[in-house]
């Protein structure tokens, strides 16, 4: 059976460092953090006040307004990015058969802000002031629906809640659907907005967060002696994904390929990570068979680097055990002191991140890196950008629960090899 490639031909995002990708990728290209203080709710009784959220964001610039009122914010940012990503790629649903084109949307959080909302206003006034829409705006698969009704996709359709994996298991599940035959065409994405009084207050209780609410630019720090707890951030990325040939027949401009992924647990903790790398390296060795490549083949890591340095050392040890000498050769970067944590959406930002190195040749910059802790003791681009050539990169992801995702992406323009 011949073997079906995948490759990315279109890409949207809506994030705090910039909605659109040009703006996304500038912002990170010169170290621009989203990261501020808290506008979206009174936050001064709280320990940490920052977070990353999305400015400037009017729902009703890309749905009808009845639509946006139905919507939680996640599914807003999903379908705000879906439109650009479409835009990008130039595809005509209109020309495809609706049956091979599906929907695989990651979410961690969900329409979270929308029934908080709803709760209060049934709190204050009673079952009958309940707004009706509530159930499905609530609901995980919200975004995955309201995509497909908008463009009329009849092809595979589900979502994924699998926490901040969620975005690059999504785009597994895609890239399968494409590669098995389900589909021809994929819309792959995620969406978090987890900026609310409550689910902000539980991350808050949890001890995850940054105190660093004098700089809030500075306050997400990955594999640095001063770094004190991650930062919470919200939006949505999309992908559009396809089979090669379906591409090359309309012509499409083609970021890169997939090439490989990896999954695995820890089954040690569902809060703590493992101290010795084990697990992560193994599934960053199975990633690399799977897609056919050895160590030497990766030019570069987008990195987990959530900031919370017990996974920032875990992170480190890994890539060490399975790259050697080459590890302290590799640039190595996070893009979550800009982007801050959006759980889900970090995946898909990743994705776009790597694609966009390896088309512009300049790696990013880890911001906020001015004292590395002694175990962690990799190239993290500090603070400035670099020109590179890269042809091939690989991705990870960490969730609660202990799990490990890992996804490898190639240049677009070695297809026909």
């Amino acid at each position: 059976m011949e073997r079906r490639r995948v490759v990315i031909t279109g890409m949207g995002a809506v994030t705090p460092n910039g909605i659109g990708i040009d703006n996304f990728w500038d912002s990170l290209v010169y170290g621009r953090s989203g990261v501020r203080r808290i506008t979206h709710f009174n936050a001064t009784s709280y320990p940490s006040q920052i977070a990353a959220e999305v400015p400037d964001f009017d729902p009703t610039d890309y749905m009808d307004p009845k639509i946006s009122k139905r919507l939680s914010r996640f599914a807003q940012f999903t379908l705000a990015a879906s439109n650009e990503a479409i835009e990008d790629s130039r595809i005509d649903f209109g020309l495809e058969d609706s049956q091979r084109v599906g929907v695989f949307i990651g979410t961690g959080i969900g329409g979270g802000d929308y029934s908080e909302n709803q709760h209060i206003i049934f709190m204050e006034k009673g079952l009958k002031r309940i707004s009706p829409h509530t159930a499905m705006a609530v609901c995980t698969h919200s975004a995955a629906g309201i995509i497909s009704l908008t463009y009329k996709l009849k092809g595979p359709n589900t979502t994924i809640a699998a926490g901040c994996n969620s975005g690059l298991d999504a785009a597994f599940l895609a890239y399968n659907a494409i590669r098995l035959g389900d589909a021809d065409v994929m819309l792959v994405g995620a969406g978090e907005a987890p900026i609310t009084p409550y689910i902000f207050a539980i991350f808050c209780a949890g001890g995850f967060l940054s105190r660093e609410n004098e700089e809030p630019h500075r306050a997400l720090k990955p594999y640095d002696i001063q770094g004190d707890g991650t930062v919470l951030g919200e939006g949505g990325a999309l992908l559009i994904m396809e089979e090669l040939r379906h591409a090359r027949e309309r012509g499409a401009k083609i970021y890169g390929e997939i090439l490989g992924y990896a999954s695995a647990n820890e089954a040690y903790n569902l809060f703590e990570t493992e101290n010795n790398g084990d697990t992560l390296s193994k599934a960053i060795e199975q990633s690399l068979t799977n897609a056919h490549l050895i160590p030497k083949d990766i030019d570069y890591i987008n990195a987990h680097g959530n900031g919370l340095l017990e996974y920032d050392v875990n992170e480190t040890l890994a890539i060490k055990k399975i790259f050697g000498e080459l590890a302290y050769q590799i640039p190595t970067t996070s893009i979550k002191p800009i982007t801050g944590q959006s759980f889900s959406v970090t995946g898909i930002l990743q994705i776009i991140t790597s694609l966009l190195v390896i088309n512009k040749n300049i790696i990013p910059p880890t911001i906020n890196h001015n004292n590395p802790d002694p175990k962690c003791d990799l190239d993290y681009v500090p603070n400035h950008f670099r020109k590179k050539d890269v042809h091939t990169t690989l991705m990870n992801a960490h969730g609660f629960g202990g799990s490990h995702t890992i996804m490898i992406v190639g240049e677009g323009n070695h297809l026909d090899h």
